[in-house]
């Protein structure tokens, strides 16, 4: 049985560098992210983790919604923990979603 469930979510911000932001557009190709974020999960390797969720929205985020969610559950708080950090990490780096952030005075393609 599971101990605890770690979970995170990413929030639009509304503000980078002191520029307001409107809200954020990503774009993705689907089976090509699910199949990376897929393959990004058992890399890391389940250990103690004994269920994991994932989920990345497309299309438009305004301020303070949730752009993504990692969820992973395990009888010690270490590994589900350790397991959301490096998942998040790694979609952020590796996953095929794109995001555009809009500002009051125009927008810029950005590394997820």
């Amino acid at each position: 049985s599971s101990g605890i469930n770690a979970e995170y979510g990413g929030t639009t911000r509304d503000n980078f560098k002191g520029r307001q932001v409107v809200r954020l557009e990503y774009e993705a190709y689907p089976s090509m992210a699910d199949k990376v974020i897929r393959e990004l999960v058992g890399e890391i390797g389940g250990g103690d983790v004994k269920r994991v969720y994932v989920a990345h929205r497309v299309g438009e985020v305004g301020v303070s919604g949730v752009s993504i969610v990692v969820a992973a559950s395990s009888p010690h708080r270490g590994a589900a923990i350790g397991f959301v950090g490096k998942a998040v990490d790694l979609i952020k780096a590796r996953a095929p979603i794109w995001k555009k952030e809009w500002y009051e005075d125009g927008s810029v393609w950005k590394k997820n």
